[in-house]
């Protein structure tokens, strides 16, 4: 009896460490994913809203950062770097009392609204976890201290767990019947900031059956927030816009680019119960008048890949000039490529499109950004990709005008993912890249963007995640909370 009692024992005292709090760590990245760069009045270099997304749930649950980067010490942009590499930065001076706060796990874009006249900005971050969970968190400047408050929307002040009053995109659907219509997995968000109140689209990458885990009649949607900009978040039936109407096939989606009048969508395989399905098209077009009216555009007759993920939109031609029309860069998977395409009469019922070149990109392209230089059609393009298992992830980068890729900075991390940009005007700029694999995230600097060759990598911000060598995964580290 003396072995069965003592396995009895050490289940039992496993069970009780597992029902243990174990909030996120205040001080690092856990699988950081989404990420937004905002100027902040009076600050030289800024605030970083870094999402992380507890992939391997050691934790509670996730966890969004702020950090006020005057403090972090960070090289003048331009500096040259030392032979002993990018600098380190570990301590990321973060305030838990205020510019931490913890979200559901498996976040994944995150996206930024500033009022145009004034106000409070929020961010917005989906998280693919049980909840499938749409967060806001509102952001208060402490001007004298160069410090930033999170507040989590819907909750009492100070409240730093943002998961009890996040809007759940798949439960209490006002009007649903056979639990549809949900979103399960949501990951990106897009904001139209051009109006008085946020105007949110979410995608998702699970498909919803009818009913819930039934494994039948399937649907995707794309969730539209007209009014984001609330003291609490709610939804009903009318929210979700389906992206497969009679005579299209289901497909998943990733990412969304706003236009005047149509939202661009892009496709990726998705999860419909238990299978994995390949993406069924390449870029779809829902009617902002009439979000009923889905524009199959076969983009991807004219140019075969597996799927697509992230979007960015940029309107040609200067306001006074009216031309109508638009330029989409677009990452494809597998042949990993940065497609540029132009959008003719974009705001009537008929656009028409062409791809003005497909540039090939290392394997794993995830993130897009843009750096803009002057006139619409003379851009920066910076693109993650994540590279093999035997690789580190880079950042490329292709100018529009040479119409070429120009640089491509190495070594930046393990499954580099979520970008943002410090742009100082059309002088220079600071790139910052989630690793998700390793926890960190690396700064590039770009001295002068009329010289993308001369981009370097100057330094890591946060700690790196360990890695269990056998499951080549992170290893949970139990740290005590302040």
């Amino acid at each position: 009896m003396r072995p069965l009692i003592l396995i009895s024992a050490l289940v039992w005292v496993g069970c009780g460490s597992e029902t243990a709090p174990q909030p996120p760590p205040v001080g690092r990245f856990v699988y950081p994913s989404g990420i937004v760069h905002r100027q902040v009045d009076g600050s030289p270099n800024g605030a970083l809203y870094v999402a992380s997304a507890n992939f391997d749930k050691c934790y509670d649950t996730g966890s969004l950062i702020a950090l006020d980067l005057d403090s972090l010490g960070l090289p003048e942009i331009g500096a040259s770097v030392p032979a002993s590499g990018p600098a380190e930065i570990t301590d990321l001076q973060v305030d838990s009392n205020n510019s931490y706060v913890q979200i559901d796990s498996f976040a994944g874009e995150m996206t930024l609204w500033t009022p145009r006249t004034g106000g409070t900005p929020r961010l917005f971050v989906p998280t693919r976890a049980e909840g499938n969970y749409l967060h806001a968190i509102d952001i208060q400047d402490r001007t004298n201290e160069g410090k930033t408050i999170l507040n989590c929307v819907g909750a009492s002040q100070g409240d730093r767990n943002c998961v009890p009053t996040a809007l759940s995109l798949t439960s209490k659907i006002a009007g649903a019947v056979d639990d549809q219509p949900r979103a399960p997995a949501p990951i990106g968000v897009t904001v139209d900031d051009s109006g008085d109140q946020p105007e949110l689209w979410v995608t998702h990458t699970e498909a919803a059956d009818s009913p819930a885990r039934s494994s039948k009649s399937f649907q995707t949607y794309l969730v539209h927030l007209p009014d984001a900009g609330g003291d609490s978040l709610s939804l009903s039936k009318d929210d979700f816009v389906s992206l497969t109407p009679p005579g299209l096939p289901i497909g998943g989606a990733h990412a969304t680019a706003i236009g005047d009048r149509y939202v661009y969508v892009t496709g990726r395989n998705f999860v419909a119960g238990q299978t994995l399905v390949s993406a069924s098209f390449l870029l779809r077009l829902v009617d902002r008048t009439d979000t009923t009216r889905i524009l199959e555009t076969s983009l991807s007759s004219v140019y075969q890949t597996l799927e697509a993920r992230d979007i960015i939109r940029i309107p040609l031609g200067k306001p006074e000039e009216h031309l109508d029309k638009d330029r989409l860069y677009i990452l494809a998977r597998s042949p990993d490529t940065l497609l540029v395409v132009d959008v003719d009469n974009a705001s009537s019922a008929r656009p028409s499109f062409l791809v003005v070149s497909a540039v090939p990109l290392p394997e794993g392209a995830s993130g897009l950004q843009i750096l803009r230089r002057g006139d619409p059609g003379d851009e920066l393009v910076a693109v993650t990709c994540a590279g093999t298992t035997r690789t580190l992830g880079v950042l490329v980068l292709y100018d529009t005008k040479l119409g070429q890729v120009v640089r491509q900075v190495g070594d930046v991390g393990t499954q580099p993912y979520g970008l943002a940009v410090d742009q100082r005007g059309t002088s220079a700029a600071r790139v910052f890249v989630t690793n998700f694999g390793d926890g960190r995230v690396a700064v590039i600097d770009i001295p002068n963007i009329r010289q993308p060759q001369d981009a370097r990598l100057v330094a890591y911000l946060g700690e790196p995640q360990g890695l269990d060598p056998k499951q080549g995964t992170s290893t949970c580290r139990q740290e005590t909370q302040p």
